[in-house]
């Protein structure tokens, strides 16, 4: 597993982080979706064989999915959330999230199958629901689903952490080689719900209430320094969360001073560019013969460190 896949994952479980993205999505960044209303579900997913030849289930696995407890209209409400992380454009997202996201009402109508406990008396089919006795109709029967049951609405987002525009398809019917509006009505479509930091205007950031806004904008401008980014935007400082998060995926190769649980990203940028050169005088001195006590002596009067510091930058060879 790469970086993306690793510290995205890790940085996105996270039920503040997930729920922003989210909002952002559905609600403009609106704070609809809340970070304690969300329950992390297992992300594996069964793919049934259809037809004469299948004999075996294919397994699949989503990147995240979480179930979403809503209130609307004094009802409550569930949603499923998933999101699926990429480093790079995948020209055939439309379909991959598509099969997740029917695998998931699929499963939804086994499992209303499956609850209810089939009894027959004088030729008729019930189901007991507690302590109910409901007559099936035998279209109900059939399909193992009733009239009045409700599927739980799926949402997928794909969240592309790249510096590059996402220029792949957004939608099934641009994969079709279909020009035709008239048989195209006749073939659903599926759009995807992309959030790419490239793709995201500047002035859309600010819609983001976590540090997960400051992260995209980063990488949107990677390019032109991460550090450089965050510092222009008058925000040293970062959960650390966002800074590992931004480290690995961003390959930064940081090492963090961390003060009140956030870590200063500029402080970080400076300590590493003077322990490159700290790095790289050693390594020239090396060169030339000087004694081992000479380097750490000029080390620490030319950059003001510790013999500690100095002993643990020596090759291994001199010491």
């Amino acid at each position: 597993m790469g970086a993306i896949d690793i510290e995205g994952k890790a940085y996105l479980s996270n039920n503040k982080i997930f729920a922003d993205v989210f909002n952002f999505l559905i609600y403009k960044g609106r704070q609809i979706i809340q970070a304690e209303k969300l329950k992390e579900l297992d992300t594996t997913q069964i793919v049934l064989p259809y037809g004469n030849g299948a004999r075996f289930p294919m397994q699949k696995h989503r990147d995240l999915l979480k179930i979403w407890s809503a209130r609307m209209d004094d009802d409550a409400v569930y949603f499923l959330l998933g999101a699926e992380l990429q480093g790079k454009t995948h020209y055939a997202m439309p379909v991959k999230n598509g099969l997740y996201d029917m695998i998931g009402y699929a499963k939804q109508v086994e499992e209303a199958k499956h609850s209810y406990r089939k009894k027959e008396s004088e030729g008729d089919m019930f189901i007991e629901e507690g302590a109910l006795k409901i007559k099936l109709s035998s279209e109900e029967f059939l399909s193992g689903f009733r009239k009045a049951d409700k599927l739980m609405p799926i949402i997928t987002a794909t969240v592309c952490l790249s510096a590059y525009k996402w220029d792949g398809p957004l939608s099934l019917h641009e994969m079709l080689n279909v020009k035709d509006k008239e048989i195209l009505k006749f073939i659903p479509n599926y759009v995807i719900n992309l959030i790419a930091p490239a793709n995201i205007a500047d002035s859309e950031f600010e819609k983001f209430h976590t540090d997960f806004g400051l992260a995209m904008k980063a990488l949107k401008y990677q390019k032109k320094g991460v550090v450089e980014v965050i510092e222009e935007t008058n925000h040293r400082k970062i959960d650390r969360s966002t800074a590992i998060f931004l480290n690995k995926v961003a390959n930064l190769g940081l090492e963090f001073v961390e003060r009140d649980g956030d870590i200063d990203m500029c402080l970080a940028m400076e300590e590493n560019n003077k322990k490159m050169k700290i790095t790289g005088a050693i390594e020239m001195m090396e060169d030339m013969g000087t004694p081992e006590n000479d380097i750490i002596e000029a080390i620490i009067r030319k950059y003001n460190v510790t013999k500690e510091y100095v002993l643990a930058l020596l090759s291994p060879k001199v010491i």
